[in-house]
């Protein structure tokens, strides 16, 4: 006799009559581990109330776990359904078991519209390590796919829901719900998950040329990259030439990606993709997006040739286009990275000045401290001029005092000068370099250490820190 079968006996044993009394038949001997629990076992056999039924299935006694899911049994509640289903990986086999027997029961009481998102529930049992549940997973889809029909788990595939929405596309693919060009059709259809559209376009391989065509073409009106790209390779696989007008289209698309795979085909053709993409960026008519696009293509494909054109392009009115222009002037001569840096820093955006710590940082381009701050001030750039230093100690010092005088007008810029000063001086034991004449001669000056010293205030304990560095440089 089992332990659960124990409390049964012991709960459900008949009383005597009051005209016959008899001895109590004896009392079961329960291990020690289960008389906390018998009272319990007792009381969740009695449930009425969902929210306490389901506390009962996540209690810690695994019988009062298995009793519980008992009483869901008689109750057939659907508000229950939840806390059953979070009892399918159940650590105990018992428990594990009886939810499995009581989901797959339930299932026929289920609308569709309850039924598909318990399909997304329960995936999760698919990478579950506690036990191996691919059998009854396979028994609960095919459940609900007999009982819901294809056209409502078609429908699904569109939904918001990312998870319900993979899990009604593969069902769809596994049991031939559907032909293969509407299952991709249904993927491409939402918009919403990369994953899924990404997946039906890569099934365009596998399609009819007529269905491959015409859905490869809705798959490169995706929103997605990656979709676009797959669309492309597929549509190009054929290798026809009555596709280079679609290979030299994309090659203005914004997704490097695409461009690459538009690129690949056409040089795998002997066409040279540098005359198309300057041909796109000198027509008076191509849209900013495609003129970035075709730099950075340019880049891509490393043509070299096209440097002249690109220097030109680095003084296009739009700054989004300049700022493209001179990533592509670097990734196609990076022998210029120090020239371009300085270019960069006397541009007129401040989007395009904030490349140059990328520049720097990044690649190893190098515009002196003096001549870049000289730059930066012309367009007080107050911002830019303090991080382009924050790496050469002396440098920064000498801006903030330099900074100090503005910022009596400025609070924002005063307590930001303050702090960059607190973080000088707490890290100052770890600069490994001197400062230059020209910087020593200007911190220096009364009135530097005085700016310095206004910016601390004279309560702060690192005052005599910062006069200690400035007398010892």
């Amino acid at each position: 006799m089992t332990f659960l079968d124990k409390i049964k006996c012991w709960f459900t044993q008949p009383h005597p009559a009051p005209d016959a009394p008899a001895e109590p038949p004896a009392a079961p001997t329960l291990s020690a581990s289960m008389r906390p629990v018998a009272g319990l076992i007792a009381k969740v056999r009695r449930r009425n109330s969902v929210d306490a039924l389901s506390a009962d299935m996540c209690h810690y006694s695994g019988f009062v776990r298995e009793v519980a899911l008992e009483r869901a049994a008689e109750l057939r509640s659907p508000d229950l359904l939840p806390a059953i289903v979070d009892r399918l990986n159940d650590w105990v086999p018992q428990v594990r078991q009886r939810a499995q027997a009581l989901v797959l029961d339930w299932l026929p009481l289920l609308d569709a519209d309850a039924a598909i998102p318990l399909l997304a529930t329960v995936q999760h049992l698919r990478v579950a390590r506690r036990t191996d549940h691919s059998a009854w997973l396979q028994a609960f889809e095919q459940a609900v796919v007999a009982q819901v029909g294809a056209d409502r788990i078609a429908a699904a595939v569109s939904g918001g829901d990312a998870i319900v929405a993979r899990t009604c596309y593969r069902l769809l693919a596994e049991h031939g719900l559907v032909d293969p060009a509407t299952l991709v059709r249904l993927g491409l259809s939402n918009g919403m998950d990369i994953v899924l559209a990404h997946k039906a376009a890569e099934s365009l391989v596998r399609l009819s040329a007529d269905d491959r065509e015409a859905l490869g073409r809705l798959a490169l009106r995706s929103h997605f990259g990656m979709v676009r790209a797959s669309a492309l390779r597929s549509l190009l696989s054929d290798g026809t030439e009555t596709h280079r007008t679609l290979a030299t289209d994309m090659l203005a698309d914004p997704n490097s990606w695409v461009r690459l795979v538009a690129n690949s085909w056409l040089e795998r053709h002997g066409i040279d993709s540098g005359p198309l993409f300057a041909a796109r960026l000198v027509a008076p008519d191509s849209a900013i997006a495609v003129l970035r696009a075709c730099l950075m293509g340019l880049a891509e494909a490393g043509k070299r040739d096209h440097v002249d054109l690109v220097l030109r392009m680095t003084m296009h009115p739009s700054a989004r286009v300049r700022s493209h222009a001179f990533s592509a002037w670097r990734q196609l001569a990076p022998g210029d990275k120090d020239h371009i840096a300085q270019r960069v820093l006397a541009d007129e955006s401040p989007r395009v000045r904030k490349a140059v710590l990328t520049l720097s940082r990044k690649h190893g381009a190098f515009v002196p401290a003096d001549v870049a701050l000289s730059l930066l001030r012309e367009r007080g750039d107050v911002d830019l001029m303090l991080r382009y230093v924050q790496s050469e100690p002396w440098h920064h010092l000498a801006l903030i005092a330099e900074l100090e005088t503005a910022s009596r007008s400025d609070a924002a810029l005063r307590e930001r000068l303050r702090h960059e000063l607190i973080a000088w001086i707490d890290n100052s034991r770890l600069h490994y370099t001197r400062p230059t004449d020209g910087l020593r001669a200007r911190l220096a000056q009364p009135d530097a250490k005085a700016d310095l010293l206004a910016l601390l205030g004279g309560g702060d304990a690192r005052v005599r820190e910062i006069v200690s560095q400035l007398d010892s440089m």
